[in-house]
């Protein structure tokens, strides 16, 4: 904050403060006590000293050209009292220290007034004549002016607490968010020292659903836990989703990506993740793609399934743009296939693994039947599509995933050939 001979005073025009030394030393006496007596905790920090100092600072020299201000309210106290009332909820102090704040300064800048005989206000009004009538205007308007500065700065703490207790730090909210917009376009070391996160390395991203802060802690605790990732970032997005951030230098495994999938399914929260993703660009990646999957669960028949990975929705986050175009795709090449009868499932399911392995035995094997069985429901296929079904090879296992992620009463209804009660 610049000293008051630069004339900076919070939107107040250059120039209109008066430049008298006696000013700047009851900014910087005023500025102490309020740290000192009403944050006497935190009072011995530098860095919360000097922020405190400065906003008080701004303060002091909106009362002081209030006073002194022929015009009576010459300046505007409610973006500085709303600052304030930010900062100290960020900074967790509670709501009473800023009565105790605007009370301690109103009565050290009264107090040091009186010591010094308003002799700063009466140079200024023009003389010892004027003292009387600039001393009861200016404890008028400081007294006016320290209420109605309480009042805005604990209403802005109220509403910072409230944004804390939903959102977290809501600097490195507003951070992530430019980082996700494409507003940072290189991971700088200042960059990642403002986030408080690094920003190179592998990155996977988990959508949480949570009421508020403590319940999006717990999810992503248990996230941490199971992937056993220290480096972890967790904000706001919305009032009710949350992106966590596990960050390491190289990709997780499979098996560490199961017990990811495992941890976040218990908790009982609905979850998506995404990636993992490399660099910056990766940060912003393994959000769109866990965006993208929680994005599908409206469209996916998911039987309650509560945590979705992108990975396993990939394809289909594509071909599903247009649900119906997909859904009739699907339907036409499943033909009698794309029913909801037991038979019609069982021979999807066979047909998905042979054309998946391309082999009866590893059918058999993975759907626990005897190859005759395969033998038997792939003639049955035949029967249904054609005997060159296999030259459509790719387009019907793309029919077979948009049945298995639509399931068949949406898949029918959105081509048009069910109804939703049918």
């Amino acid at each position: 904050m610049e000293s008051t001979r630069s004339g900076d005073v919070s939107g107040a025009p250059a120039g209109a403060l008066p430049r008298s030394a006696w000013l700047d030393l009851m900014v910087d006496a005023v500025a102490t006590a309020a740290v000192e007596e009403a944050c006497p905790e935190s009072a011995g920090g530098a860095a919360f000293r000097n922020c405190l100092t400065a906003l008080v600072r701004v303060h002091v020299q909106v009362m002081a050209l209030t006073a002194l201000s022929s015009g009576g309210r010459g300046a505007v106290v409610e973006e500085p009292a709303r600052r304030l009332g930010r900062w100290l909820a960020e900074q967790r102090v509670p709501a009473p220290t800023v009565k105790d704040l605007y009370w301690t300064a109103m009565r050290r800048m009264l107090d040091l007034w009186s010591e010094t005989q308003w002799r700063g206000l009466a140079a200024a009004g023009g003389g010892a004549a004027a003292s009387g009538e600039l001393v009861t205007r200016a404890t008028r308007l400081v007294m006016d002016l320290t209420e109605e500065g309480k009042g805005l700065a604990l209403a802005a703490h109220e509403a910072a607490t409230a944004d804390l207790l939903r959102g977290g730090n809501p600097r490195r909210r507003d951070l992530v968010l430019e980082i996700l917009d494409g507003r940072h376009p290189k991971a700088t070391f200042a960059l990642e020292a403002d986030l408080g996160h690094r920003l190179s390395g592998s990155h996977l991203c988990v959508l949480i659903r949570a009421d508020d802060l403590a319940g999006a802690q717990k999810v992503f605790r248990a996230a941490q836990a199971a992937t056993k990732i220290r480096d972890g970032l967790l904000v706001a997005i919305d009032g009710t989703t949350w992106a966590g951030w596990l960050s390491r230098p190289r990709p997780l495994d499979a098996g560490a990506l199961g017990a990811l999938r495992e941890a976040l399914a218990g908790t009982g929260a609905r979850t998506a993740i995404g990636g993992p993703r490399t660099g910056l660009d990766g940060f912003r990646r393994a959000h769109q793609e866990a965006r993208r999957a929680e994005d599908m669960r409206s469209v996916l028949a998911l039987d309650g399934e509560l945590c979705l990975n992108f990975n396993d929705f990939a394809l289909e986050t594509v071909l599903l743009s247009d649900v119906s175009a997909a859904s009739a795709f699907a339907a036409d090449e499943l033909g009698e296939l794309a029913d909801r009868t037991p038979r019609a499932a069982r021979i999807r399911g066979t047909l998905f693994a042979w054309l998946s392995s391309g082999s009866q035995t590893l059918t058999a094997s993975r759907l626990g039947i005897h190859e005759n069985t395969v033998r038997l429901r792939l003639a049955t296929a035949a029967d249904a599509l054609g005997p060159d079904f296999t030259d459509r090879r790719i387009e019907l296992l793309t029919a077979l995933r948009l049945h298995r992620a639509l399931g068949a009463d949406r898949l029918l209804t959105a081509a048009g050939l069910a109804t939703p009660d049918s």
